[in-house]
């Protein structure tokens, strides 16, 4: 039962995300108003999901899970072929966030979004350092603003990753 209960939470946060993510983006929210990170690759999403993986492992970030949203997405008329939603993030930083500001635990672990768009993949993030606006506290500034360097670089990685080409000989 208890199981039960924290994939239930669990569940809920991965939709609220998929929805505010997806609300965002429907709205016309871009990377230049500061409020989310965003990405675009030359890449195919299973391609660009390899390379964030890598990316965030190479930051010293633990991927948490994976959430597959596509059939979710589908009940509200938004067709993609490839929509998932990684939780990750750095288990000695999370847990005394959340032990010090249990309201955290709604933002963390981190997401970031990846979706295919045509051949191509997109990849959100909320900005960390919107969270600023919500809690009084330096010490969480300065984490916010590790997070958001960590995330542009991550992004900028995905970004401009070119698979390389197979030469015949």
């Amino acid at each position: 039962m208890r199981l039960e209960k924290a994939w239930l939470g669990m569940y809920k946060r991965v939709a609220a995300s998929c929805a505010i993510l997806l609300c965002s983006l429907v709205m016309g929210v871009h990377a230049g108003t500061g409020t989310l990170l965003m990405a675009r690759s030359a890449e195919q999403a299973e391609v660009s999901m390899a390379v964030l993986q890598d990316a965030l492992k190479s930051y010293g970030y633990t991927v948490a899970h994976v959430q597959k949203c596509d059939g979710g997405m589908e009940e509200f008329d938004y067709k993609t072929d490839y929509y998932r939603v990684v939780f990750f993030g750095k288990i000695g930083e999370v847990r005394p966030i959340i032990d010090k500001h249990p309201e955290m635990a709604a933002y963390l672990p981190l997401k970031i979004t990846v979706f295919a768009e045509n051949k191509e993949s997109v990849l959100v993030a909320l900005d960390p350092l919107q969270l600023s606006a919500f809690f009084n506290d330096a010490e969480l500034s300065i984490q916010f603003a590790r997070w958001h360097n960590d995330l542009r670089a991550i992004l900028a990685e995905v970004r401009n990753f070119k698979k390389p080409l197979l030469h015949s000989n």
